[in-house]
């Protein structure tokens, strides 16, 4: 089934993979989807999207329920099949290098926090086919880096060349090595890896980090409070219009909108997660951790559009609680002119629209550096509470002066490399252009 373009989903593609993008069904979901499965179903746009955001084995688990009916093209079924056997393989392999790795660290004396993956995997989904995983995130101490990067080096891994871009605003590490297949790890010292202004207490999640034993190995994961905060940064650091977008009328329209550079399965993996630790998940500590830390707008977002995607979670004034103030003007203006469909002349030629048209002919990688520059715009600047919130700061004569000195040093650390990365860049491109073809 090979599709040329992206294909535009309908109301009944969407449900049936929100429906059974979950672990259980329950029986009005049954009902709804055995009514959808009645009606003609486009299952290349279904066998697009459920590879696309990464539920396919989801998806082959819960249509199983339905055989009896014999609603789902054969062809359709054994595709599903292949990517969900291709995702157990590939777990396998990842699981058996986690135990290698562990082993390594903990021979080195380097402890180590599984921020997701294969936690995910083995406590969460309970079977390796039903959450694909591309690389392994791992935590430690920034005063072990130097130590685990020649461990790494040593044992065969190599370090995947940076986007100068980034500059020392960012918190990990891409290293890379060949085995049966190409291996991914993203060693992390905090877990915000991304130019982001909170205040996230790094010694207290290393505190109450809980011990448990995966792949074989004993290790350490995030407290549950810690696990959900940090799983609602996942699709807010993707989807970067989450925020802002979270009053519009048809969710499940906007996160299937390619523009919106969502993916699905990082919402299943908070849903999933709430329902495993829902007898002991202190929703009181979660709202006053995510407010304290300066991530409520995130924490707001992903379980909003959880909510009205695939289901309650939480009580409704837990999300009341995180309600976060408004976003920022560039985000909300940023939303209203990718989401907006002119339908007459003028509206056509409105600056928004006009706006819209240029972003979605850039390729993705251009969209996600423009992206990355806003991420670094909103850091250089901050709001004055995000200021106090960053640095502790009580007093606004303090903040007065400290907001310069906080200029200067990101625009050192952030945008004056992405700035370099664009001259760099545009150099290049008119050298190759005037060399001559062979």
């Amino acid at each position: 089934m090979m599709i040329e373009k992206i294909p535009e989903p309908g109301s009944d593609e969407q449900q049936l993979i929100l429906n059974c993008a979950r672990l259980e069904l329950d029986s009005l979901l049954l009902r709804q989807t055995e009514e959808i499965l009645q009606k003609p179903i486009a299952w290349d746009t279904v066998l697009f999207y459920a590879k696309f955001h990464s539920v396919a084995s989801l998806l082959y688990r819960n249509l199983k329920l339905f055989n009896n009916l014999d609603p789902i093209p054969r062809e359709a079924s054994r595709a599903l099949l292949r990517l969900s056997h291709r995702t157990e393989y590939q777990n396998r392999l990842l699981s058996n290098t986690l135990h290698d790795l562990l082993k390594l660290f903990s021979e080195a004396d380097i402890p180590v926090i599984i921020l997701k993956g294969i936690s995910l995997v083995e406590i969460i989904y309970g079977h390796s086919s039903l959450r694909p995983l591309i690389d392994l995130n791992l935590l430690i101490p920034k005063e072990k880096l130097e130590s685990a990067k020649r461990l790494l080096l040593k044992n065969g891994y190599k370090i995947q060349p940076q986007d100068p871009s980034q500059g020392r605003l960012f918190s990990q590490l891409h290293l890379q090595k060949r085995k049966d297949f190409e291996v991914h790890i993203l060693l992390q010292w905090h877990i915000v890896n991304w130019p982001r202004i909170h205040a996230i207490d790094l010694p207290r999640i290393w505190g109450e980090a809980q011990s448990v034993r995966l792949s074989g190995c004993d290790t350490l994961i995030l407290s549950p409070v810690d696990l959900v905060l940090y799983l609602c940064f996942q699709p807010d650091k993707h989807g970067f219009l989450n925020f802002p977008a979270i009053r519009t009328k048809d969710p499940a329209r906007f996160i299937f909108t390619e523009w919106s550079n969502n993916r699905l399965i990082h919402f299943v993996d908070i849903y999933e997660v709430i329902r495993h630790y829902q007898n002991v998940l202190d929703r009181t500590l979660l709202i006053e951790r995510a407010r304290t830390s300066g991530v409520q707008g995130s924490v707001y977002a992903s379980l909003n559009w959880i909510t009205r995607m695939i289901g309650h979670v939480f009580e409704p004034w837990v999300l009341e609680a995180l309600r976060p103030p408004s976003p920022r003007r560039t985000r909300k203006w940023l939303f209203e002119a990718l989401n907006h469909q002119p339908s007459d002349r003028a509206s056509a030629t409105s600056a928004g629209a006009l706006f819209r048209a240029w972003w979605l002919k850039k390729k993705k990688l251009s969209q996600l550096h423009m992206i990355q520059f806003l991420n670094l715009l909103e850091f250089t600047f901050p709001l004055r509470d995000e200021l106090s919130l960053l640095y502790g700061l009580r007093s606004k004569k303090i903040a007065v002066a400290v907001y310069p000195l906080h200029i200067i040093k990101t625009f050192f650390l952030g945008l004056l490399p992405w700035i370099y990365r664009l001259l760099i860049k545009g150099r290049l491109s008119r050298m190759h252009s005037q060399q001559k073809p062979i």
